[in-house]
């Protein structure tokens, strides 16, 4: 359990990811997807597949992590295993959100923390993400947390008139470490 940063309900709690909380957090991933601006997906996963992530990740160890108010996910952060072949094993990909009612409060860097200290433990020894250049909140608190980028693909989406570029960002800890030559 993660302390509680000042300002927020006592309430708030982040938690280990459970399948019980397909419901709620099929919703909020929905809110946030419908938003049309954080995530690649622009519609709900259906209740179904969203247990069925959550399921298939806990029966293999991965972090991940929800923030719950009042019974509601508000927040939710992962970092799934990315390859399966011998010698990738140990990369990760991040997937984070929060609703928009809880941005800008410390949620989603609470939730960071909380999957990246559990990283190590489920073998993930290097964490990739993508984030779209326009969120510029999150590519700041990717870059506090350690992470670089190592590319960027140009006009990647477009979409409702928007042009955006996707930028790929890693941080990797001990031995081959991002930027280490």
């Amino acid at each position: 359990m993660s302390s509680i940063p000042v300002g927020w309900p006592a309430e708030v709690l982040i938690r280990s990811t459970d399948p019980s909380d397909a419901t709620s957090l099929s919703q909020a991933i929905g809110q946030v997807a419908r938003e049309r601006r954080w995530l690649a997906a622009v519609e709900p996963f259906s209740e179904a597949e969203t247990r069925m992530f959550v399921q298939l990740n806990r029966a293999v160890g991965v972090p991940q992590f929800v923030a719950v108010y009042e019974m509601e996910v508000i927040g939710w952060c992962d970092v799934v295993r990315l390859y399966s072949y011998p010698g990738y094993e140990h990369n990760g990909r991040l997937g984070m959100g929060v609703i928009s009612g809880w941005r800008g409060r410390g949620l989603g860097r609470a939730l960071l923390d909380r999957a990246l200290e559990a990283a190590p433990a489920a073998g993930f020894r290097r964490v990739e993400l993508e984030v779209y250049a326009s969120n510029t909140t999150a590519l700041g608190l990717y870059r506090s947390r350690g992470f670089e980028v190592e590319g960027v693909k140009r006009a990647m989406r477009i979409l409702d008139g928007r042009v955006d570029d996707v930028v790929c960002m890693a941080r990797s800890e001990g031995e081959g470490a991002v930027g280490a030559v």
